[in-house]
């Protein structure tokens, strides 16, 4: 049995489109940029199923059990895991595909293979990876977004975070690799989320890979969404930040070292995201994070988000 199948409605002849995002589940998902990037696509544009991938030979059901429900006397309700591969289109009516589901647990280089054929068929010029990763930095300062690509020219103007760093692979961090050894254009754009807020919520930190996404690949992501919610979360935060000593001095530390940072690198603190050049303070920061990917994000207790 193929690990995709098209839907039946879907001629895949018919199905083209520039742009794929990817917004796979992997390692983590801090602030949830990609879920919160998911749900503009499919709660504020047309879209629908182009095919789906066979979750039940490639998902882990026992690792993270999918929900049902007892209802009194009986079960309902199952809801199992499900990659699958959309078809939407933007707020200029242009065409892009979107990735989307868990990360999967086996059958790595099957799937990684079954995908390609897919960016071949549908001549997709670009793949884009979308993920927040916790950063020590403060929720006072604009999110910043770290660019990577499997060409530089795709990345004009980068100044990467860190060097060379061996870590534990993610299946889109595979997937990206055999893509760009294929000779597919490949980007990641990845937020920084205040390590303190990682594990919940955080639109700022899908605002800025929404923007990113944009000025990388011209797909544009409805935004209103989030920003309507965005005052009504910081407003939380920083009530909850009021409320803890012990955090409020730690949020004005991240703001005096980024600040000091900007300044030494005479970079403005504005609302676009914008790549972080090198430094000794932030590069250590993404080395400890990247060396010790098994482990829960530290650096401090999360306010509580509801």
């Amino acid at each position: 049995m193929p690990l995709f199948t098209y839907a039946s409605h879907i001629d895949p002849r018919q199905v083209r489109a520039d742009t794929l995002v990817v917004t796979l589940g992997g390692f983590l998902d801090a602030g949830h940029t990609q879920r919160l990037v998911d749900h503009q696509v499919l709660d504020g544009l047309a879209s629908h199923r182009v095919g789906s991938f066979d979750a039940d030979v490639l998902v882990d059901h026992r690792a993270e059990r999918p929900g049902i429900t007892f209802a009194g006397d009986r079960f309902t309700d199952y809801d199992p895991p499900a990659l699958v591969l959309l078809e939407a289109t933007d707020r200029n009516d242009t065409p892009f595909l979107l990735l989307q589901g868990p990360e999967p647990d086996f059958r790595w280089e099957e799937l990684a293979a079954t995908v390609e054929r897919l960016v071949d068929d549908h001549e997709v010029r670009t793949t884009v990876f979308v993920q927040g990763i916790p950063m020590s930095t403060p929720h006072t300062r604009p999110v910043q977004v770290t660019r990577w690509a499997s060409r530089p020219e795709l990345i004009p103007g980068n100044r990467p975070l860190v060097g060379t760093i061996r870590m534990r692979a993610s299946f889109p961090s595979m997937l990206a690799l055999r893509l760009g050894d294929a000779g597919h254009d490949v980007i990641g754009l990845v937020a920084h989320v205040p390590h303190y807020l990682a594990p919940g919520d955080y639109p700022d930190s899908a605002l800025a890979v929404i923007d990113a996404l944009q000025q990388s690949t011209g797909v544009s992501l409805p935004t209103s969404p989030l920003e309507l919610v965005r005052s009504a979360v910081r407003a939380e935060i920083d009530e909850q930040v009021a409320s803890s000593e012990e955090t409020r001095e730690m949020v004005t530390e991240l703001e005096h070292q980024y600040d000091r940072f900007m300044a030494e690198h005479r970079l403005e603190a504005r609302p676009e995201p914008a790549d972080l050049p090198s430094a000794e303070e932030i590069a250590a920061e993404a080395e400890k994070f990247l060396r010790s990917l098994d482990e829960p994000p530290s650096g401090g207790e999360p306010p509580a988000q509801s």
